[in-house]
């Protein structure tokens, strides 16, 4: 088998493993997104700790401030994603989430003065108009939940844009300790305050585990599958989430969507997937 097969089974089952943990997260719709996010991150942190520690890595890496924002990025963008996991469509909050490539190229371009062809603003105006589509004529989808929507994959763009500057000098394993690390004392804070938390069932308790070891294990797959094989094809098979997220949402929770909608989900992923692959200028 050659690299690039293997790097695209390592990305299907990445896919398959995210949309499994949105399936959880979407199924514990009684126990609020910031105990969700805790534990999600409790789990993370112990696993990620022990490799770090396995592997006699510095913990605290070179460039703490640009660490720290990664993860202050990272926590928002999780956890309004989760909320529109809870408060939307399956498919719809999936599709939502998907913006963040574009996002990603958008707020790097922001910050690098490099302009932007042409063609490129033509693909975000195709999202604009989808979401403007989906938010209009699907009764489900209301403004706060998709504005919230839009607000993650801004912050998960900002955070994968600290990554980018970070990658070429501070450990991957190092990043990713710092995601639940900042997390975890701030995720603490806000269930102090609010008392958003609630003494489950011990299947829930299992389950929110669960959300942590998919998120581990996804992330294992994803990162893997970038590492050796052509990002060109590997990055198209982890649109299969969308597909997964429509099959799950019709068949467990009866998520029916008008022709309408679906035009509007296929603009959003036509603007996306041309962002992606576009040879132009790139930032």
């Amino acid at each position: 088998m050659t690299e690039n097969k293997k790097a695209v089974i390592y990305m299907m089952l990445a896919s398959l493993i995210f949309s499994s943990m949105n399936l959880i997260v979407k199924q514990l719709d009684d126990i609020p997104v910031a105990q969700i996010v805790f534990m999600r991150s409790i789990v993370m942190l112990i696993m990620v700790a022990a490799i770090v520690k396995k592997q006699k890595i510095k913990p605290f890496g070179s460039h703490k401030k640009l660490l720290i924002f990664r993860g202050l990025f990272g926590s928002l963008g999780i956890a309004f994603f989760f909320y529109t996991l809870h408060t939307m469509p399956l498919a719809s909050a999936v599709v939502v989430h998907y913006l963040t490539p574009l996002i990603t190229v958008l707020i790097s371009v922001l910050i690098t003065k490099v302009p932007i062809a042409p063609l490129r603003w033509l693909f975000f105006l195709l999202c604009l108009v989808g979401i403007y589509i989906i938010e209009d004529f699907d009764d489900r989808v209301e403004v706060v939940p998709l504005v919230v929507g839009v607000l993650g994959t801004i912050a998960a763009s900002a955070a994968y844009n600290v990554i980018s500057v970070l990658k070429k000098s501070e450990h991957h394993f190092v990043i990713m300790l710092y995601f639940p690390m900042v997390t975890v004392p701030l995720v603490l804070l806000y269930i102090f305050i609010s008392g958003d938390w609630v003494w489950t069932t011990p299947l829930n308790w299992l389950l929110l585990c669960i959300i942590g070891l998919c998120t581990y294990f996804a992330q294992y797959f994803l990162t893997r599958a970038y590492q050796i094989g052509e990002v060109s094809q590997v990055s198209i098979v982890s649109y299969l989430g969308i597909i997964y997220a429509l099959f799950f949402g019709y068949y467990i929770w009866d998520e029916w969507y008008s022709s309408i909608v679906i035009l509007g989900l296929g603009l959003v992923l036509l603007g996306v997937v041309g962002n992606l692959f576009y040879k132009g200028n790139r930032a």
